[in-house]
């Protein structure tokens, strides 16, 4: 598995720049061809963002300190993965639904800071290719990476080809219906979506509408984040059998179900916080509930540790011609 490493005795000729850019955090780091990442910036996005500068300049500052800038000259380039949609131009994300920007310009203020070539894509596309270059998708060539984090969303390997759609975003899988019951409004403004329930941005609200609905009092304590619910439910004599666990397993499942008929993947690997953090709450209430009206896929957690989509990055701060095709849509 790749590994963050202080070794730059190698130079920088030949790296790679690399940018994850979550709704939550941002991680920028220096990548060897290998995939060694071998110095890494994490920091967390403000919660108030006036305009796309603050993004882009905390980018910039994030590159920098990675390297003197005379060595992150000799990169190949800079490719960043980026939570949204990306624009017909892959220059820019549009519309983001937890990032509170209508437009995020990218390319070309990175471009200009660094003189490199920059290359942007969706972070679940550059996720796949981070797991099918270096993670549980190089043992397949049919698989879908679906990351559980503050978003949900998803990449899709079909028969050793990226599944890319008209402008590189399809696999936004987060917006698919799964529920109509608790009928609750997804941050895109559309009902029942997969988001709006198991995302870490919205599992709270989720958590509190079950609670109503089945009579329960909340308690003294708020339950504000993800962390708070599951730290809850641990304390709990049973929690893999708990009634949240099992309702959540039925919206995840519906989701996964949905994967499942729409690309017929062998392997489904989950990523981000939610499920790496949970996997035993996660996973198996999927197991059980959702549908077989195809054979099921192998599913397991990503064995990168959250890096995914910073890797895929990596690849293609190379070009966005990738041995699984190109990215370029």
């Amino acid at each position: 598995m790749p590994a963050v490493s202080p070794d730059t005795r190698t130079g920088y000729s030949g790296m790679s720049i690399a940018v994850d850019l979550g709704a939550t955090n941002l991680r920028a780091g220096l990548v060897d061809p290998d995939g060694r990442i071998l110095q890494l910036q994490v920091s967390r996005l403000p919660k108030d963002l006036p305009d796309a500068r603050v993004v882009t300049d905390q980018i910039v500052r994030e590159i920098r300190a990675l390297a003197p800038g005379r060595e992150l000259s000799k990169a190949t380039g800079i490719g960043i993965g980026a939570a949204g949609p990306v624009d017909s131009t892959r220059t820019a994300i549009m519309h983001p639904p937890n990032i509170p920007l209508d437009n995020i310009p990218l390319a070309g203020p990175l471009s200009d800071a660094f003189g490199l070539p920059v290359y942007v894509a969706n972070d679940c596309c550059t996720g796949l290719l981070g797991e099918a270059y270096y993670g549980e998708g190089s043992r397949t060539d049919n698989f879908v990476y679906v990351t559980l984090s503050t978003g949900i969303g998803a990449g899709i390997l079909s028969r050793g080809h990226l599944v890319l759609g008209r402008d590189g975003n399809a696999g936004e899988i987060g917006h698919v219906f799964v529920d109509e019951k608790y009928d609750l409004v997804c941050g895109c403004g559309g009902r029942g979506h997969w988001e709006g329930y198991a995302s870490g941005r919205f599992l709270p609200r989720f958590y509190r509408a079950w609670q109503e609905k089945n009579g329960i009092d909340p308690g003294r304590e708020p339950v504000n984040t993800a962390e708070d619910i599951f730290a809850a439910i641990r304390q709990e004599k049973d929690p893999e059998n708990h009634p949240f666990v099992a309702e959540l397993g039925r919206i995840n499942a519906r989701g996964v179900s949905d994967i499942i008929v729409a690309y017929d993947p062998d392997t489904i690997v989950f990523d981000g916080s939610v499920a790496l953090k949970n996997p035993d709450l996660i996973i198996g209430p999927i197991i059980r509930f959702m549908d077989r009206y195809l054979p099921e896929p192998r599913i397991v957690t990503s064995p990168l540790a959250g890096k995914a989509p910073l890797l895929g990055a990596a690849v293609i701060a190379r070009g966005y011609e990738t041995r699984y095709g190109s990215v370029e849509y």
